[in-house]
């Protein structure tokens, strides 16, 4: 399985597939390939859970570029020399088992952790150093269960505690879920530490409030460097996107005089701060439409456009379409607006 989202192409299809979707490589200047190697016996959706993270980074981070295969060893093995060399490779183990190789599996075993761009074990793929003969000198983050196997084999492990290591030539991570802390760190140090923490907020991986749970926002925030003023202002606007207060009010809540806040949106994003507060209600609206059951005048109501007229000149505006086209298509499975193309049209 191969999964990739929100990878720009010259043209933008108007059904794509939802496991996958074709780009084509002269459109697109890199693509980060990440495989998710499952041992045999395990089951096939073992590896969604990481292929979910990294497309969604591809939705939040504008500049990510996740391509995501989730395939046997044996599978891989048979790709090319120069896919190798471009892919890192999970060996997803679980926290129960030992992965043991095959001798059919073996020399692909051997090829890879020598050949990828970055290997990662997880869980009971520690050992598949072992079975490859590079067991000497590289250190794992090793779940419990295994500790004192790896230490009877003479597997060099990090601290007591330790859920993840980042270490070249190897990546290693006690557990599955650990594995996403890794990945999470991986891209934090792509992209930068707070959209790492925004896309953990995203997905769920973290507790507290939900402002970062909305793709404009993230998108904002990304222009204006993570400016704490703009943040707190979007947090505000968030909160009320019913009933949307005046921007003489926003700023007077963050002790700030009207026109600072206007300037500092303008000089970091692009735009006021009237035009991102739109772009979050927009956002809103569209995924009212999409997901519930409200009819428009409720839609209108609870994203503060006062008419049914007025959100539908902001929907041509910003996306191209109408709210009742968008109703209808989430609805007919028909043509949606794809989340790439909703988050540049907010983007303006």
């Amino acid at each position: 399985m191969t999964f990739q989202s929100r990878v720009p192409t010259t043209e933008t299809k108007s059904c794509p597939a939802a496991a996958e979707t074709q780009v084509s490589q002269a459109t697109v200047p890199y693509v980060n390939q990440v495989a998710i190697l499952l041992p045999d016996g395990a089951a096939p959706g073992a590896g969604q859970i990481l292929a979910d993270l990294l497309l969604s980074a591809n939705e939040v981070i504008p500049d990510a570029r996740y391509a995501v295969s989730i395939l046997r060893l044996s599978d891989f093995n048979h790709l090319s020399h120069g896919r190798q060399q471009r892919t890192m490779c999970i060996f997803l183990g679980d926290i129960r088992a030992r992965w043991r190789v095959s001798s059919s599996d073996r020399a692909a075993l051997q090829t890879l952790l020598h050949r990828c761009r970055q290997p990662v074990l997880v869980g009971g793929a520690v050992f598949l150093l072992r079975e490859a003969g590079m067991f000497d000198g590289h250190t794992l983050a090793v779940h419990s269960n295994f500790a004192a196997a790896a230490n009877e084999e003479a597997l060099q492990s990090a601290a007591v505690g330790t859920q993840y290591h980042l270490a070249d030539p190897v990546h290693s991570a006690v557990s599955p879920l650990a594995t996403l802390r890794l990945l999470l760190d991986l891209i934090g140090r792509e992209h930068g530490e707070f959209m790492a923490d925004a896309l953990g907020e995203y997905v769920g991986l973290d507790a507290g409030d939900t402002r970062f749970q909305s793709k404009a926002t993230l998108d904002i925030l990304q222009r204006a460097g993570g400016d704490n003023l703009i943040e707190k202002s979007l947090h505000l606007m968030q909160q009320h996107i019913e009933e949307p207060i005046s921007i003489c009010e926003l700023a007077r809540q963050q002790g700030v005089s009207t026109r600072k806040l206007q300037r500092r949106f303008r000089d970091r994003t692009g735009g006021g701060p009237h035009t991102a507060y739109r772009m979050l209600r927009i956002e809103r609206a569209h995924q009212l439409l999409t997901h519930t059951s409200m009819n428009v005048y409720e839609i209108v109501a609870a994203t503060g456009f006062g008419t049914r007229s007025n959100l539908s000149r902001w929907f041509h505006k910003q996306l191209g379409v109408s709210p009742q086209a968008v109703r209808r298509s989430a609805y007919c499975d028909a043509q949606q607006v794809p989340p790439a193309e909703l988050q540049r049209a907010l983007a303006g």
